[in-house]
């Protein structure tokens, strides 16, 4: 048998090791925001999206995203970032905010995040297995108005979604 043929089956195979590994240690998270409140509408430029991977001895934070990208919350969920991650269970997701805007009555305000970095609890965690979706959802259901600021609270929830 000719070299290269031996050598073309050698690299199809190894490509074919390698795809296996990959689709059965990875899955895929799909990231969602949604809920600004009624009559407003809310942009918000995250600058970084986090998992945290728990019951193992890889256990630890997976960034997902990294970067700026302004979303519209509304009541449909909006796709924030979808990412190849390792297969396991999480339990937190930690993502950094740049900037918030909330639109009332067509005029802009730029709104108040304290501490512009969020930890939140995913209810329920999020398990993912090799070769799986799954789809996570944050939700912002609490923008209040107070001094004449609008201000995001902190009372957000992450949860697993069908």
């Amino acid at each position: 048998m000719k070299s290269w043929v031996v050598a073309l089956v050698v690299i199809v195979a190894a490509m074919g090791i390698v795809a296996a590994y990959l689709y059965f240690s990875q899955g895929r998270v799909d990231i969602y925001v949604a809920d600004p409140p009624p009559s407003i509408t809310l942009y918000i430029t995250f600058t970084s999206v986090a998992l945290h991977k728990v019951g193992s001895n890889n256990s630890g934070w997976v960034v997902v995203f990294n970067g700026s990208k302004t979303v519209e919350l509304s009541n449909t969920p909006q796709l924030l970032v979808s990412a190849s991650v390792p297969s396991g269970e999480y339990n937190e997701v930690f993502f950094t905010i740049s900037s918030a805007t909330v639109q009332i009555g067509g005029v802009n305000i730029t709104a108040r995040v304290p501490s512009y970095v969020f930890k939140v609890h995913i209810v329920g965690g999020l398990k993912l297995s090799g070769g799986s979706v799954e789809k996570l959802l944050i939700s912002f259901p609490h923008i209040t108005l107070a001094d004449g600021q609008v201000i995001i609270s902190p009372s957000i929830t992450a949860r697993v979604i069908p």
